[in-house]
């Protein structure tokens, strides 16, 4: 049986990174400018991914933490920086988040990051297409 050719396309774009990780950080970087977006997303991401592991200790803890992460993920992009979260329209950003919040705190705490894991001064993105501002954000 044969996979309709737009339901391949859209199975290898979802599989596919669209861009460098430098890339999706210089976007993630040009879609948080507000720091109510920053606040919000550096205490909710966190929630989100220690809801993992907390489920296999405490599922309603781990519920709690889920929600109200997505919550705070939600006030940032709707509230402070008026956009939709880019991964509506490239899940890769569901991991860039984390990434992001990382290299955050490790630059609150005087670290040096590599070139590599730095936002483009220039604002370029590799040469993929950058997310429109107006369009979506990255959460």
């Amino acid at each position: 049986m044969d996979v309709p050719s737009p339901i391949m396309g859209l199975a290898k774009r979802l599989l596919t990174p669209q861009k460098s990780l430098r890339g999706y950080l210089t976007d993630y970087a040009r879609e948080h400018t507000k720091l109510g977006t920053k606040i919000t997303h550096m205490i909710g991401i966190p929630m989100i991914v220690a809801s993992v592991p907390t489920v296999f200790v405490s599922p309603p803890a781990a519920g709690a933490l889920f929600v109200g992460g997505w919550a705070l993920q939600f006030i940032g992009h709707y509230v402070f920086e008026k956009n939709k979260p880019a991964f509506f329209y490239d899940p890769y950003y569901l991991l860039v988040g984390p990434v992001w919040v990382g290299l955050e705190f490790a630059q609150m705490v005087g670290a040096t990051l590599p070139e590599s894991l730095r936002p483009s001064p220039e604002g370029k993105t590799d040469g993929a297409p950058a997310v429109e501002a107006s369009a979506a954000a990255p959460s």
